[in-house]
Formats: structure tokens, sequence, C-alpha cells
């Protein structure tokens, strides 16, 4: 036997033996990677079924969580988080590696795609999984930013309430109850001034005074139709230039008008969602994400209610 063979027989050893190695049936994944991608949402085909997945397009991987609860719902505050055993049937968490890019549809979709192959997978055989669900902001989307919104100046938004109707300026769309919106009374028209409008200049803005002519009658009661909004009360119908609430002249007799009853709220709701104690049947040796964090998922609603 030449040198040369003896040399590429060594090499074809070595290669075989790297190969078997390595093809034992195991994924060597130490942890997941998976931080900056977005946690996204499905809901199964079963009654209360849910999926949270990690999409982590770059290396064609993803990773999710299938569940069944009665209990979570995006925009359902849960005041202690929901605790879900993981059982490989009805709440599962499914690591995988596919032969191609794939898509939300792949779980959201009831048939998925089928030139779309699995080529490694690995599942939770055990694991504790926390759901919490909270309100992290809201806002009346009235113009005033909430954290501007603290007349008080104390820090806390619940207290500040102008137009004693028990809902905080953050969240009342109109907040001096006048029946004119605040995002309506806000604009003063002045060039490359931004301040809100004060017409009566008390000092007081519009969205905050619940008399903006001064005249001693309530701009609410100035709704000489009673039609709820202010805005399209004039003393002369023929010659529309300034509604009645504006006009601390007009002698007109007051109208007694209930503040609106409705009020929109644009609430954020944050999904947060994480899996202790994870363990695989034995396929992974050298997982040591045994804490895995999906991160969370924010969804924005409006939000209306009847006062």
């Amino acid at each position: 036997m030449s040198k040369h063979t003896s040399i590429r027989n060594l090499i074809y050893f070595l290669f075989l033996t790297l190969i078997a190695s390595c093809d034992d049936g195991d994924i060597i994944i130490t942890s997941f990677e998976f931080d900056d991608v977005d946690l996204q949402l499905c809901t199964g085909s079963k009654e209360n079924e849910f999926v949270f997945f990690k999409i982590n397009e770059s290396i064609n991987e993803a990773i999710s969580y299938n569940f069944i609860s009665d209990t979570y719902s995006e925009t359902t505050v849960t005041p202690t988080p929901i605790t879900i055993n993981l059982d490989n049937t009805t709440n599962s968490l499914i690591y995988r590696q596919f032969s191609a890019t794939i898509t939300a549809d792949y779980y959201c979709s009831n048939i998925p795609p089928a030139d779309i192959l699995v080529n490694e997978e690995l599942v939770g055989a055990s694991g504790i999984a926390e759901i919490f669900n909270e309100i992290i902001q809201e806002d009346d989307n009235d113009g005033v930013p909430a954290e501007d919104e603290d007349i008080n100046g104390n820090g806390n938004l619940e207290d500040d309430d102008t137009d004693g109707d028990g809902i905080p300026n953050y969240k009342d769309q109109d907040d001096d109850n006048d029946n004119i919106l605040t995002s309506v009374e806000l604009p003063n028209n002045i060039p490359d001034n931004d301040d809100p409008r004060d017409s009566d200049g008390d000092q007081i803005p519009d969205y905050l005074d619940d008399d903006d002519d001064n005249d001693d009658k309530l701009t609410r009661n100035e709704d000489s139709d009673a039609n709820g909004n202010p805005l399209d009360d004039f003393l002369d119908e023929n010659n529309r230039i300034t509604p009645l609430y504006l006009d601390p002249d007009a002698d007109n007799a007051e109208v007694i008008v209930a503040p609106s009853k409705n009020n929109t709220v644009q609430t954020t709701f944050r999904t947060t969602v994480t899996v202790n104690q994870l363990m695989f049947d034995g396929d992974n040796a050298n997982f040591e994400d045994n804490s895995f964090s999906f991160g969370f998922r924010d969804i924005t609603v409006s939000i209306t209610t009847e006062l």
C-alpha cells in the first residue's frame, strides 16, 4: 500500500467518524435566537385555541407555542399570569427548521403550504408557560398627549378629572364636558403658535373651560337646538359667523343639555409569554435555554364606553 493510499484511507475514516458522531438524531442547539423577531399570534381551529409563534426568516427557523385557554384574550387583562403546563398535545412548544422561508400562513392557515418541508424538529416534553396580559397605554387621542394631561402635576393621571364626570382627562375626549371634543377646542388658528385656544382670555384653555366665552352660561347649554352640538348654533341663522357659545354678547336663553354619553379610548394591550423549566424529550442534551422568553406582543384597539 502506497503512502498516498494510506493518507486517503485515513481521511475517509475520519470523515465517516465525523458523520457518525453528528448524525445521531440530535439537533445541536444550546439556545434560541429569536430576540429580534416579532411575536405573532393566530387563533387555532379548535375552540379557545391560540398559537404564538416567531419566524426567523434569515435561517428558515421558527418556534411556536400552541395552547387552549378559555381565560386568555388579547384584550382582557390578566391580574395574575395564566399558567399552563406543556403536554405535547393541546399545549405544545415546537421548534422547527424548514427547507424554505415560511410566512405567518404556515401557522394561521388551516392547510399549511405543501411545498415547505420540516428538516429538523424539537418538541418540548415539559415546561410551564406563563401568559400575562396588561394595559400599557391608554389615550383618548384628543390631541393632548396623555403625559401632558397631568393637570395636578403629581404624576398620577388617574386623579386628574377636570369636569367631574369620573373619567380622568387622559381618557376623556371631552375634558370639560361641554359637548365639544377637546380635539376641536385645541387649535388657536394663530400662525406658529401651538398654545391651546383660550377664547375668553381667562387663562383657562377652551378644552378645559366649560364656559368658553365667560358669559356665565355653560357652553353645552348654549346649544339652542339641543342636538348635543354647540358648534352649529348661531344667533342669526342667515349670518353664521360666531357660534353662540363663543359670543359673550349674544342674547340667547340657556337650554339645559346633558353631557355626551360616549367616550372612545385608544387602548394598548401587551401580552408577554415565557416558558420556564423547558425540557426536551432527551433529544437535545446541550440545550441550556430552559427559561425561554417569547417576548411580548402589543395590540391597540379603540374601546368605546357609555358613560
